[in-house]
């Protein structure tokens, strides 16, 4: 039998948590047999056979994680991710739920799977007052969350190059094949060529939905804190804002505020 997910859900019965991270259906599986399965990978474009092992009651472990089964029959499947350590189920984090509908189901409603994949009207509203509150309040670290588009830097200036860094992803890690650390935790590396003095300082910004960057956190000694502020604040109005291109980080289409992390080193 081959079933296709569909849904991948919090308890709340939303695909965001209240960080920006999004669950997102990526299965596609073939059931063998009772003890073994294929499941497709969207990056690597293959199918990889994985055995099923019963542990107690409803409780399995498939592709390296532990699930529970909610729901069997021959239309659907609902499973309940478990977050599980030295053997206990942690219940405050198994809050996540898979739910797939078999091809043949689909075929017989003439349902569309990618249709059924994308986000709820209930994501949209959520993620809409999100960003009413994070665009209100552009400053406030806490009202910012990640977005899943992420802020695009371009340079405007040949001096100034700016990438932006990847994340490995585990080709095994069949649940986390999106690369959320790269909205979840946007990093960018930029330098800049002729700047006024050698310096080298991480950083992060908030980016409002309108472009504009605000200094969030920086580390440094305490009796330093306020000459770096100027210091990085400087390099903001001065390099960043001037010299690049800012679009501000969207989700389901939203723009809204959202942090990112600067690597900036300059050469005199």
């Amino acid at each position: 039998m081959q079933y296709i997910e569909t849904d991948r859900y919090f308890t709340s019965g939303l695909s965001f948590n209240d960080q920006g991270y999004e669950l997102e259906p990526t299965w596609k599986m073939y059931l063998l047999s009772d003890d073994s399965l294929m499941i497709f990978h969207p990056q690597a474009k293959v199918f990889y056979h994985y055995p099923i092992y019963h542990d107690h009651d409803s409780v399995f472990n498939i592709a390296r994680h532990w699930m529970r089964i909610k729901t069997v029959s021959k239309d659907s499947l609902i499973f309940q991710l478990l977050s599980v350590e030295e053997k206990k189920v942690s219940k405050d984090f198994s809050n996540a739920y898979m739910k797939f509908y078999s091809y043949a189901y689909l075929q017989k409603t003439h349902a569309d799977p990618e249709q059924l994949r994308k986000p709820s009207h209930k994501d949209t509203l959520f993620i809409q007052a999100k960003s009413a509150k994070a665009n209100r309040n552009p400053g406030v670290r806490d009202s910012a969350f990640a977005a899943r588009m992420p802020v695009v830097l371009k340079s405007k200036i040949p001096e100034i190059k700016v990438n932006k860094l990847k994340v490995q992803l585990d080709p095994h890690d069949l649940l986390h094949v999106s690369p959320s650390d790269e909205y979840l935790y946007p990093e960018y590396s930029i330098t800049i060529d002729k700047a006024y003095k050698d310096f080298n300082y991480s950083f992060s910004v908030l980016v409002d939905d309108k472009g504009s960057m605000r200094l969030s956190k920086f580390t440094v000694s305490p009796e330093f804190k306020e000459s770096r502020r100027r210091v990085l604040e400087g390099i903001i109005d001065v390099y960043l804002e001037r010299f690049l291109d800012i679009k501000p980080g969207t989700t389901l289409g939203i723009a809204h505020t959202s942090e990112i992390a600067l690597h900036v080193k300059g050469t005199k």
